[in-house]
């Protein structure tokens, strides 16, 4: 229609809510990412190097994003710096190298599975750091995930338990995710004047201190980069889609999912994590789901779902 005639075309342009929800569907992939390479690179490139080498491109790629507003914020940077220290040791520090280890010995599905029962963590810590109550409804859906976690991390063979024998991997998957509810419940509880990319940023530096002795003990006693050009190539191409991907896309889509529809139905993200890993790993990996996978995921998914979800007031 002719714009003389009065009438204006219909904007083409996608709303913020539209593209909330389309994140909402591709941001746990994202997320899954990071598992999946983590599995997938876990005989070539050692955790802490993988680890550190990852958050160092994505310090390096966002600074000159926002090294100009970051400038301006050095006087309150420097009062915050013990906090956001602590939550880059544990959102990027452990949480970022942990999984890379516990890949080494177990599968992308265990770790997709495990790290679900982050939220939980999260009430779990709230209770005890903040007093927060739990209703009735919560302490069953704790219940319920831990209970799937155990099953998992038992291969759904009971004698595992009394033996005590489990996969180091799915430990070592299990302290990341404990070590994310603390993070996430800082990160939340923790009051800042900084905005949401120059903290970002400013964890992410934390991250890479936090991980710089142990990625360089580790390069120079296993040299994993420089012993011929396809493990170099490997190297670059992986933690380039780490830094953009699994860390600064993933981060700014899980942010705008909160910011336009809320924390509430951001949390369905961690429901569909370990969907979205499992069917990654089987495409990507060849990975098959085994009995005690299916009897964990009915178990934990039901369990999130109780836990985070609030009763409905009359």
């Amino acid at each position: 229609m002719d714009s003389s005639s009065g009438i204006r075309p219909k904007s083409t342009r996608i709303s913020p809510r539209t593209w909330a929800l389309v994140l909402l569907i591709l941001t746990p992939a994202l997320l899954c990412s990071n598992m999946i390479v983590a599995r997938a690179v876990a005989d070539t490139i050692p955790p802490f190097t993988l680890a550190f080498s990852r958050w160092l491109l994505t310090v390096l790629i966002m600074l000159p994003v926002v090294g100009v507003r970051f400038w301006h914020s050095r006087a309150i940077l420097a009062l915050e710096w013990k906090q956001l220290l602590v939550l880059g040791f544990l959102g990027m520090g452990i949480c970022g190298a942990f999984p890379y280890i516990g890949a080494q010995t177990t599968t992308a599905t265990n770790i997709g599975l495990v790290y679900a029962l982050s939220p939980i963590f999260i009430i779990v810590f709230a209770r005890m750091w903040y007093q927060v109550k739990l209703q009735k409804r919560q302490l069953v859906g704790v219940a319920f995930a831990f209970t799937g976690v155990i099953v998992i991390v038992a291969k759904g063979d009971w004698q595992r338990l009394i033996d005590l024998t489990f996969t180091a991997g799915d430990l070592w998957i299990l302290a990341a995710s404990a070590s994310w509810g603390f993070y996430s419940l800082w990160q939340g509880h923790l009051k800042t004047q900084l905005s949401l990319f120059i903290r970002f940023t400013a964890m992410s530096i934390g991250g890479v201190v936090a991980l710089a002795p142990f990625a360089f003990y580790e390069m120079s006693t296993r040299l994993p980069i420089v012993i011929n050009e396809q493990l170099a190539t490997t190297f670059i191409l992986t933690i380039t889609f780490l830094a953009l991907i699994s860390s600064i896309v993933a981060y700014a889509a899980y942010a705008h999912i909160q910011k336009i529809l809320g924390a509430s139905t951001a949390s369905l993200v961690m429901y569909a994590i370990p969907l979205y890993t499992a069917a990654m790993a089987w495409v990507l990996l060849d990975e098959r789901l085994q009995s005690f996978h299916l009897t964990g995921a009915l178990l934990i998914l039901p369990g999130l779902f109780l836990a985070v979800s609030k009763t409905r007031k009359n």
